[in-house]
């Protein structure tokens, strides 16, 4: 396995990229301009706030005072109108501009395999694709593995993850490169040369030190942007998912960047003082408390994402975000939600068919509830992960199943998630 800490790659200007068409392969017209970007929430976001479901009987009833204003209500906290039953919390206004554009498809009552409960044993099935803890690598990395070997041309790594660390979705044994805003003082740009000249033979090293050298210099392009964030920021920060926003979109819109990265956004986890309906003051721009912020940061990022790539590599992009669970559908004693399982997900991009919203939704009646307190999951996200590599990427199906995620084969791929 091969991980490339703070990896960057070179000639990263806006620009087209490239097709490859190679004679004799069975898919040889693979369009490898298509991105994907995969964004994991993590923490367990309240899919019911993200995503409220306004229009359902028990809607208020069930969600008590974490039950937001109809669409058209007229206060500061009306829910954003979807359809007839959903709608967006009141912050993701850009997402929103995104669904009434046809390029944001949103995902209820949805959730991976995993049923219990556990932060870490959730993010763990979902990053490595599968409930077997006995498999050490993960399911964007395997992804990969199988992508059409076009993808591969003309570019060091296909895959990127951006953050302090590399996720387990991305280790395995395919190389990809990792980058991170600089937190340590960084060698002499001459002495990195030296070093990469000394190592160039040394098949280990030298890919190595090479990646660190380019590196440093995407580094440098970005420390002012990295300085808006006030130094290195955790997971957990919307301010620093805003700024990963704007470095993938930088990556991923270089004609020979990676065609896969992701970035992870922690937090979520509302267990106490959900509810924050704090008027916006004149001073902070945010409505007070930590899950008031996190909507607003999530929104934001996603815009920055968008408004980072041009038009011509946007149309061919496509941005996954999950969680590993939802939340209970009732309030708890400390104003929160506990851990639950049906959730939302959401994709977005150019190339999505979006303006809908997918659900064969259970209901909030108790009797329709898992367990009696969680939003009952009716789609599958690896369904949901399939469809876009299947119809995006052009990876073969029986690879998906039998790979990417493994013993996977009753789980068939949703369909009409991307453009024609």
């Amino acid at each position: 396995m091969i991980i490339n800490r703070r990896s960057a790659l070179a000639g990263l200007g806006a620009g087209a990229a490239w097709t490859l068409a190679a004679p004799g392969l069975a898919l040889a017209s693979v369009d490898t301009d298509r991105r994907f970007v995969f964004v994991f929430l993590r923490g367990g976001m309240d899919g019911l706030t993200a995503v409220p479901a306004y229009g359902d009987p028990n809607y208020a009833a069930s969600r008590g005072v974490l039950a937001d204003p109809a669409p058209g209500a007229g206060t500061a906290f009306d829910i954003l109108k979807l359809d007839g039953t959903f709608g967006l919390h009141r912050d993701l206004k850009n997402l929103k501009g995104l669904y009434d554009g046809g390029e944001m498809l949103v995902v209820h009552a949805a959730c991976h395999n995993y049923r219990d409960r556990s932060h870490f044993d959730a993010q763990d099935a979902f990053d490595r694709g599968t409930l077997d803890k006995g498999v050490k690598t993960g399911w964007l990395n395997r992804t990969l593995s199988v992508l059409p070997t076009q993808y591969s041309a003309g570019r060091k790594d296909v895959g990127m993850g951006l953050g302090p660390t590399l996720p387990l979705s991305l280790r395995g044994d395919i190389a990809v490169g990792s980058w991170s805003p600089p937190s340590a003082p960084q060698a002499d740009p001459d002495t990195l040369k030296r070093l990469a000249s000394l190592y160039a033979k040394d098949t280990r090293l030298g890919p190595v030190l090479e990646r660190g050298l380019t590196a440093q210099q995407m580094g440098s392009s970005m420390s002012g942007m990295m300085d808006m964030m006030g130094g290195s920021q955790g997971f957990g920060n919307s301010i620093a998912f805003q700024e990963y926003a704007k470095a993938a979109a930088k990556f991923i819109s270089a004609p020979n960047g990676p065609r896969v990265v992701t970035i992870d956004f922690g937090n979520w986890d509302s267990h106490a003082n959900q509810n924050q309906h704090t008027v916006r003051g004149a001073n902070n721009g945010n409505y007070g408390g930590q899950f008031a912020e996190m909507y607003l940061g999530l929104d934001k990022g996603i815009a920055a994402l968008k408004a980072g790539m041009p038009p011509e590599v946007w149309n061919k992009t496509v941005v996954m975000l999950v969680t590993e669970f939802g939340r209970t559908v009732k309030i708890n004693g400390t104003q929160g939600t506990d851990h639950g399982t049906g959730g939302a997900a959401f994709l977005l991009g150019g190339a999505v068919k979006g303006g809908r919203v997918l659900a064969d939704w259970p209901g909030l009646k108790d009797a329709d509830l898992l367990d009696g307190r969680d939003l009952k999951p009716t789609t599958d996200l690896r369904a949901l992960a399939k469809g876009v590599l299947l119809q995006h990427m052009a990876v073969d199906e029986a690879a998906l199943s039998a790979k990417v995620f493994p013993d996977s084969a009753a789980v068939k791929p949703l369909d009409g998630l991307i453009k024609a």
